[in-house]
């Protein structure tokens, strides 16, 4: 009967999410168009995943992916979702996917820091910019998930696919589909794109090898 209920609520939020407006999802509040919706609403049903925590932790992990490595190849979304996964594991970071793509030092909100006598349920935090353990996350831009065109709805191929790829990568990672695959960093639970930067611990860091734009250490 659970099962039922939550197949039939999943269904009805494709039926609207498929001309539907981009709006923000899931614990991370990243903003996906209609297409992006569909897409992992419909992955997430094929893969009969039915509690609300799996399906939080799915969408977190597919989120990080995509933005760490949209176009990187399934090999390279695999290594930035084995490494969110070994940092889960790990008693250094937190427990949950969601916990540790969000991970980093919070502000409060002047809106509710103004207010001594409110509960902390009801205080607002924002991640402090660039300080985050994906910089995507606290980069100070828009998170967006541009699957299609908003005013058109016509799709942006090369954005979807990379979503779909992200969506089921986060599956096989987290081992709740049909489908899962091997830790191809061998443990790292650091990496970083050596096109763009080398970062200051890296020299304290066991090199553990290259995927695409990546370099993975532990």
């Amino acid at each position: 009967m659970k099962r039922a209920l939550a197949v039939a609520g999943l269904l009805a939020m494709m039926h609207t999410t498929a001309g539907a407006e981009a709006k923000e999802m899931g614990t991370l509040k990243v903003t996906m168009t209609g297409q992006a919706q569909t897409i992992f609403l419909s992955t997430i049903d094929e893969a009969g995943i039915n509690s609300q925590h799996k399906i939080n932790e799915v969408m977190c992990l597919a989120q990080n992916i995509y933005f760490e490595a949209r176009a990187e190849s399934i090999s390279g979304k695999a290594g930035v979702a084995n490494v969110t996964k070994n940092r889960v594991e790990d008693s250094r970071w937190p427990g949950t996917y969601c916990e540790v793509v969000g991970d980093g030092p919070v502000r409060e909100s002047w809106k509710t820091k103004q207010h001594a006598d409110l509960p902390d349920s009801s205080r607002v935090y924002y991640p402090i910019k660039h300080r985050c353990q994906f910089s995507w996350y606290c980069d100070g831009i828009k998170d967006i998930i541009w699957a299609n065109k908003i005013q058109t709805g016509q799709t942006i191929e090369a954005n979807a696919r990379a979503w779909q790829d992200s969506v089921n990568v986060a599956l096989w990672t987290t081992g709740w589909s049909d489908v899962t695959i091997k830790d191809n960093t061998k443990g790292a639970v650091f990496y970083y794109a050596h096109h763009l930067v080398y970062p200051t611990w890296a020299d304290e860091k066991e090199y553990i090898g290259v995927l695409g734009n990546h370099t993975f250490m532990k």
